[in-house]
C-alpha cells in the first residue's frame, strides 16, 4: 500500500504532504515554533513542488515564544485553536487567499493589537479571537455573514470594528467584555442581535440598530452602564428579558407601536431613566421590568386593557414616586389590574 501523505521538516517548519494533490499542510512541530514565521506559498520536497494551503488544528498552539506570522499567498484556511495561546503573538498577516478561520484560532492571543483580514473570508469560527486583551482594532472581511459567538469576548482593549455590509447575525456573547468600545455601526443588513452580544460594554455610548433587524435576544446590552440612547427597531415586537438591564445611564428609549411584550427585567436597574413610553399593542410586563428604575418620574402606559403581569413588575420606590398614565377613562381599570394596582400615582392623559 502506498501512502498518499507523508511528513516533512522544510525551513523550521513542519509539513503534512498531500502528494496527490500536491497540497501541503503546516502542522506541529516536536519543537515549538518561535520568533518571526513566514509561512511560504509553495515548498520543494523531494524534486515535488507543494502547495502551501492550511494551518493545521492547533499547530502553533502555545507557542509563547511566537512574535509574528506571515502567511503566504496559497493559504486558504486556518484551523481549529491553530494560533491559541500564543501569547506574544503581536503580528499576523493574513494570506488574500483565506477563506476560513477556525474556531478558537487566536483565542489568547494577548499581545496581538490588531489584524485585518482579506476580504474573501466567509467563515471565522467562535471565540476565534476571543480573550485578545490588547486587541484594539479588528478588521473583518467585506463577505463574512455571521458574527459567530463569543467571537472578540473579552477583548477589553478593542475601540475599533469595521464589519462588511453582508452581516446578518451578532452571535451570542460576540462583543462581551469589549470595555473599552464606546460605539459600533451595524451593517443594514443585520436580522438578528443574539443574547448577551454586547453585554457589558461598559464604555459603549451609542448603537443604531438598522429596520432589517427583527430580532434582539435576552441580556443584548445587559450592563452597558454608558449607553443614554436606545431605539427598538421597528420589525422586533419582543422587548426579551433584560435586554436593557443595568443600563444605568440610559436615559432615552423609543419603543415603536409593534411591540407586544416587555420582557422579565427588561429595564431592571436603569436608574437613569425619567420616562418610558408602553405601546398600545403590549399585552404583557414582565416580571421586574422596572425594578431599580430609580428616577422614574413618569411611565406613559397607551394600552387600552391593562398589560398582564405575573408578578412584581417593580419596587416599592417606583410604586410610590412614579407617576402612571394611562389612557382616558382607564383610571379606574388600571387602579383594579393586578400589579398596576400598587401604583400610588395615577392619572389620564
Amino acid at each position: 500500500m502506498i501512502l498518499d501523505f507523508m511528513i516533512a521538516n522544510i525551513d523550521k517548519l513542519t509539513y503534512l504532504l498531500d502528494e496527490s494533490k500536491k497540497c501541503a499542510t503546516v502542522t506541529k512541530s516536536l519543537v515549538p515554533y518561535s520568533g518571526d514565521i513566514v509561512v511560504p506559498a509553495t515548498v520543494e520536497y523531494g524534486g515535488t513542488v507543494y502547495s502551501v494551503s492550511d494551518i493545521l488544528d492547533e499547530a502553533f498552539a502555545e507557542c509563547v515564544m511566537l512574535r509574528s506570522v506571515v502567511f503566504g499567498e496559497n493559504v486558504e484556511s486556518i484551523g481549529i485553536s491553530a494560533f491559541e495561546g500564543c501569547t506574544a503573538l503581536s503580528n499576523v498577516t493574513f494570506s488574500v487567499a483565506l477563506h476560513v478561520i477556525g474556531m478558537s484560532a487566536f483565542k489568547g492571543c494577548t499581545a496581538l493589537e490588531e489584524f485585518v483580514l482579506p476580504s474573501d473570508v466567509i467563515v471565522i469560527g467562535k471565540n476565534a479571537f476571543s480573550g485578545c486583551t490588547a486587541l484594539k482594532r479588528a478588521f473583518l472581511s467585506d463577505n463574512l455573514i455571521n458574527i459567530e459567538p463569543s467571537l472578540f469576548d473579552g477583548c477589553k482593549a478593542l475601540e475599533k470594528v469595521s464589519m462588511g455590509s453582508m452581516v446578518e447575525s451578532i452571535g451570542e456573547y460576540a462583543f462581551c467584555g469589549c470595555t473599552a468600545l464606546t460605539e459600533i455601526s451595524l451593517p443594514d443588513c443585520v436580522v438578528s442581535v443574539e443574547g448577551w452580544a454586547f453585554r457589558d460594554c461598559v464604555s459603549l455610548k451609542k448603537i443604531l440598530l438598522p429596520n432589517s433587524v427583527a430580532s434582539v435576544k435576552k441580556g443584548a446590552f445587559w450592563g452597558c452602564s454608558s449607553l443614554v440612547d436606545f431605539e427598538l427597531p421597528k420589525g422586533v415586537n419582543l422587548l426579551d428579558q433584560g435586554v436593557l438591564a443595568n443600563c444605568e445611564s440610559l436615559k432615552n428609549v423609543v419603543l415603536h407601536d409593534g411591540v407586544l411584550s416587555i420582557g422579565y427585567g427588561a429595564f431592571y436597574n436603569c436608574a437613569s431613566l425619567e420616562q418610558i413610553t408602553v405601546p398600545h399593542a403590549v399585552v404583557s410586563v414582565g416580571d421586574q421590568a422596572f425594578r431599580g428604575c430609580s428616577a422614574l418620574k413618569e411611565l406613559r402606559v397607551h394600552c387600552e386593557a391593562a398589560p398582564m403581569c405575573s408578578g412584581e413588575i417593580a419596587d416599592a420606590n417606583v410604586y410610590s414616586h412614579t407617576m402612571l398614565r394611562v389612557p382616558a377613562g382607564l383610571v379606574g381599570e388600571y387602579g383594579f389590574a393586578r400589579i398596576w394596582e400598587h401604583f400610588e400615582n395615577v392619572e389620564e392623559f
